[in-house]
């Protein structure tokens, strides 16, 4: 990303992007003309020929609805190396806690048990540890 959020660097971005991850089906961006403008030439010059370009608000807010609780939180750090390890935290337990992750297994294990054998936790303490995970 660049300091300036003009037609150049958003085009300098969306030739990365598409050089690093291929062509996409959808890309989803706010409504400012500089990435329209860029979107267009790119697709002139061949790329993102089959990509459609969304600026509906709703959908690129969803990002932005995820991290709504860290955002209150982040408020209160003074530093950013602070800040950073608490959001990685927050994500990862976001990441164990998610409905679709808490009873099937997508790596073979389950990721509370595999916390449970890190933290030492018996099966005597297996109920206690429930009131947990």
């Amino acid at each position: 990303l660049r300091r300036k959020r003009n037609t150049q660097s958003a085009y300098a971005f969306f030739k990365r992007l598409y050089k690093q991850f291929g062509e996409p089906k959808v890309i989803v961006t706010d409504k400012a003309p500089s990435i329209a403008s860029a979107f267009r030439k790119l697709q002139k010059q061949g790329l993102y020929s089959e990509t459609e370009h969304r600026t509906v608000k709703y959908l690129n807010n969803l990002i932005e609805q995820d991290h709504r609780p860290v955002k209150r939180r982040n408020k209160l750090y003074q530093s950013l190396p602070t800040a950073s390890t608490t959001i990685k935290g927050i994500d990862a337990l976001k990441g164990i806690y998610k409905k679709n992750r808490r009873n099937g297994t997508l790596f073979g294990f389950l990721a509370s048990t595999e916390i449970k054998v890190l933290m030492g936790i018996t099966a005597s303490e297996e109920h206690w540890s429930e009131t947990l995970f």
